[in-house]
């Protein structure tokens, strides 16, 4: 291809004679032999360059990811000019800062090499004092193949370190393990493998002459007398000489400031000390999402050379919380174990959760909308908590600050996942630094909740996943990873969180155990992950009762739209090749289809894609569905403790919120950020007044779990149950809280649950209920009866033929509801008839805000109505419609015109699937 001159012109922007030189934007791309020669954009990766230029399809086209494995293959150079003016080259310092640089690199300047990377989550900053020059210069990165480079690592070790490729149907590459890039870049069971090169952060130049602040961290803590303070870090790069001037911080909106004259030289360029905050100053405390306000408070840090009056400045929003892990004795007998469950200001928090992986193969896609409507309608279902998984990237500061502002707790992975590692002094030497640099970018977020210091390792080098008979060796390696470095880091970067080595762990046990505990998934202490593809997953007799679920899940298909513009029309059908080759987990579909065939009669449409149609709705079903089974067994359990010393689970984290690209995979939310089935279920099972029924073997049992303020929940120290009670018996929470205080007032809920027995065929109800409850802890059986007597005092012959409806409270305007299928809907066409379901009354509120009407002639289960094409959000979907009308509301993520949203609109239930 003929070659491309090109001229950039460098945006520059001074502050107090601090002059920094952007170098994002457009660069030159060019491959090994030069056979390619294109334009890119920086940030951004090699892959969506060759796309926007059209020299390759849509990498997530069909099978576009193994047809383009040789662009991960092939070595790839990025270049450009830049200007620098005469003051910038003047200044005694001038650095380059790659914030990343994905993954290795020699880095040049005007043909001469200044440095090197091999990190992809590592700021890398290099000097260029003597070779840069006024006017023009030139800049290149030379990235190599990071497959190339595991596979070199591997064959240079002194021992075999599993495991060696992936899994066959992940269609992916070898020994990602080795290297400090995103693991799931090389493939996983839920995405593709691209293993990108390219400038994935901002890179710039900083021309200055004393100093500049290179980070900036803070941590609240409350002492014994409930005054605050805040644990202040300056991390200053200084090249040569020393300094002097003035460092001032404030809390701005408060008193609260801090002044002092410092000293600053190469070996000294850190300045730590302590904000005091006055006693008398009301701080507003930081919360999780249903718990109180999420208040923060902005932290400005500006230092000033005495004598040239140069400054450097930043600024960070830190919210005042607590936080701690409680691990007890839940008996006197040892083999019960320990609890495990958090405390956010001292109150106990049942983390109601979900899992988080890149929004995106390719990092650039991934904007900052993006990340707020997902995290958004996080928030939206009650979600209070988040745990960034250790296969893919800590995640950008617009993240953590949505999740400050909206209440979502974070369990922050370090970016380690299902495999032994090297330990080798180049691999720790770069792992010392990744894990310094990332700890102190965001530790200063309320949000974070705990570090963890992998995903899955424990319990796969103690359950023999990577098949080597002496595993000795790789637990010296992994106590040398995980506790001696990682954790040594953590903790003297932070004294507030605790540090669990591993997820899933066995918490304290773990960590008296060495680090690796025999059996790092016992029921009885710290967090598991439950999976299963064989068993009966609607029946919650086959769920665990553990401690903490920070993941568990089931997979389905994204919406069929999401997949229409990556799928030729060929592949839109459940059997073909494609969607065999989209599921990344092996043999994904036919253990979907199993599992839903248990629980759903097929759909039998003559017609392929609309059979494939059919087949994604009943996959999302039998996903809701099951995560509904699991996630409302997990809240039941609160404050149930067995005989054998199970339950106090404080934890339910189903695996995962978001999708990397359109597929089947066990997120709740696709690619094209349209809510799934499962997403719609999670605002009703974590609901703060959930009511939770189910079948115990000839009885129907009806659990309350609820949610209550904060300032009335109370551990029981003899039972560990979880109870409301009167304030003047929880002194602690009467300090927090002196405004609050209302020493008269029991903690009680005294309410009604209204339940009504249905037939499929009748909008009238056969029978209601009315069970009046009282109840002073957090979850707790109200109601207890045989389920045969119940159905007789209702007239039904046949369960199958009847279902039960809750409210709570009230018909007309429950506080929550619930529903009970009595069986299967594996036989449904001999009792439910066909509803024919109308859309009415469309109206529109705002461009973005939309009103609808259904109706309907007879009772239909899991309806489901879709915008085609529209993505966004309706205020309930796959639900029961046991009432002839039901008004619905549609959020869209952008302005849609109302005759094109009325023509988007299309509905379904269960029986439409079957001719």
């Amino acid at each position: 291809m003929s070659a491309v001159v090109l001229v950039f012109i460098v945006c520059y922007f001074t502050v107090n004679a601090l002059e920094t030189t952007n170098l994002n934007g457009k660069w030159q791309i060019n491959n090994s032999n030069k056979s390619y020669n294109l334009i890119g954009t920086v940030p951004g990766g090699v892959y969506t360059a060759l796309y926007d230029n059209k020299i390759i399809q849509d990498p997530y086209y069909r099978d576009n990811d193994g047809k383009y494995r040789w662009i991960g293959l092939d070595d790839w150079t990025y270049s450009r000019t830049f200007q620098l003016n005469v003051e910038s080259v003047q200044k005694n310092n001038i650095i380059l800062v790659a914030e990343g640089l994905d993954t290795f690199s020699t880095i040049s300047i005007n043909g001469k090499q200044i440095g090197t990377s091999e990190n992809m989550y590592v700021r890398y900053t290099y000097d260029i004092r003597n070779i840069v020059k006024p006017g023009n210069n030139t800049i290149t990165v030379a990235f190599r193949s990071a497959v190339k480079e595991a596979e070199k690592l591997a064959n240079e070790s002194a021992y075999f370190i599993p495991p060696n490729c992936t899994v066959p149907a992940q269609h992916g590459e070898c020994h990602v393990q080795f290297i400090r890039k995103a693991q799931c870049s090389f493939s996983w069971n839920w995405g593709p493998s691209f293993p990108v090169q390219g400038i994935w952060q901002d890179i710039y130049i900083q021309s200055f002459d004393t100093t500049v602040i290179r980070e900036y961290s803070a941590l609240t803590k409350k002492a014994s007398d409930n005054t605050w303070s805040v644990d202040v870090e300056v991390h200053f790069d200084v090249r040569t000489g020393s300094t002097t001037g003035k460092l001032e911080t404030q809390l701005v909106g408060t008193p609260a400031s801090f002044t002092k004259e410092i000293a600053l030289n190469p070996s000294t360029s850190s300045f730590k000390f302590t904000l005091n905050i006055p006693k008398e100053m009301n701080i507003a405390l930081w919360w999780p999402n249903g718990y109180g306000n999420q208040s923060l408070y902005q932290l400005t840090v500006n230092f000033t050379n005495d004598n040239s009056q140069e400054s450097t400045a930043k600024t960070i929003k830190i919210g005042f919380r607590t936080v701690e892990i409680v691990q007890e004795p839940v008996s006197s007998n040892p083999k019960h174990g320990l609890t495990f469950f958090y405390k956010i200001n001292d109150v106990p928090i049942f983390f109601k959760g979900t899992n988080w992986i890149p929004s995106d193969s390719f990092l650039e896609r991934v904007t900052y909308d993006k990340i707020r409507i997902l995290l958004t309608s996080a928030a939206e279902v009650h979600i209070n908590s988040m745990r960034v998984w250790g296969g893919g990237i800590y995640e950008s500061d617009s993240f953590y600050e949505l999740a400050d502002e909206l209440g979502i707790m974070i369990w922050s992975d370090f970016m380690y996942s299902v495999a032994l590692y090297p330990t080798t002094k180049s691999f720790l030497d770069t792992v010392t630094i990744e894990t310094r640099q990332q700890v102190r970018r965001i530790k200063h977020h309320p949000c974070i909740a705990v570090w963890a210091g992998n995903n899955e390792n424990e319990a796969g080098i103690t359950q023999g996943w990577f098949g080597v008979k002496d595993v000795d060796p790789y637990k010296t390696d992994y106590i040398k990873l995980y506790i001696d470095t990682i954790g040594t880091i953590v903790q003297e970067e932070d004294t507030t969180r605790d540090y669990l080595s591993s997820s899933p762990s066995d918490g304290k046990l773990t960590k008296q155990s060495g680090g690796i505990a025999p059996n790092p998934t016992l029921e009885y202490f710290g967090d598991v992950h439950f999976y299963s593809n064989y068993i009966d997953l609607w029946d919650w007799q086959n769920v665990p009762i553990p401690r903490f679920a920070s993941e568990y899940g089931s997979e389905s298909w994204c919406n069929y739209e999401t997949l229409q513009p990556v799928f030729a029309e060929e592949d839109l059908d459940y059997w073909s090749y494609i969607a065999n080759w989209r599921n990344r987990d092996t043999a994904g579909n036919f253990v979907m289809m199993t599992e839903a065939m248990t629980h759903i009669q097929l759909p039998n449409s003559p017609d392929v894609k609309e059979r494939f149609q059919d087949l994604i709705y009943v996959t999302q079903i039998h996903q809701a569905m099951t995560m509904r089974v699991e996630t409302e067994h997990y809240r039941r359990h609160t404050n149930w403790l067995g005989a054998d010393g199970r339950g106090l689970t404080m934890g339910a984290m189903f695996w995962q919120i978001n999708d990397i690209w359109q597929a089947p995979t066990w997120a709740s939310i696709d690619y094209d950020l349209k809510w799934k089935m499962i997403h719609y279920y999670a605002r009703h099972f974590f609901n703060p007044n959930l009511i939770s029924p189910y079948i115990n073997g000839t009885n129907l049992n009806i659990y309350m779990v609820i949610d209550e303020i904060p300032n009335h929940l109370y551990r029981h120290p003899d039972t560990h149950t979880l109870e409301f009670r009167p304030l003047q018996e929880h002194r602690k929470l009467e300090e927090i809280y002196p405004k609050n205080v209302d020493s008269e007032r029991v903690m009680t809920l005294d309410n009604t649950v209204i339940m009504e027995m249905y037939a499929w065929n009748n909008f009238t109800p056969l029978k209601t209920w009315a069970i009046p409850y009282q109840i002073n802890k957090t979850s707790g059986l109200i109601f207890q009866e045989n389920l045969h007597g119940l159905l007789s005092e209702a007239g039904c012959s046949d369960k199958k033929g009847c279902f039960f409806y809750f409210y709570l409270n009230s018909k007309s305007n429950p506080t929550s509801t619930s529903w009970l299928p009595l069986t299967y809907f594996t036989d449904v066409q001999d009792v439910i008839v066909e509803a024919q379901i109308t859309i009415n009354q469309v109206t529109s509120q705002s461009p973005t805000e939309f009103s609808l009407v259904l109706s309907t002639n007879n009772i239909a289960p899991f309806v489901w109505i879709n915008a085609y094409n529209i993505s966004g959000r309706f205020s309930d979907n796959g639900f029961l419609m046991k009432d002839p009308t039901l008004r619905l509301t549609f959020t869209a993520w952008q302005p849609v015109d109302l005759d094109t949203f009325k023509k988007s609109l299309t509905v379904k239930s269960l029986m439409n699937m079957y001719y």
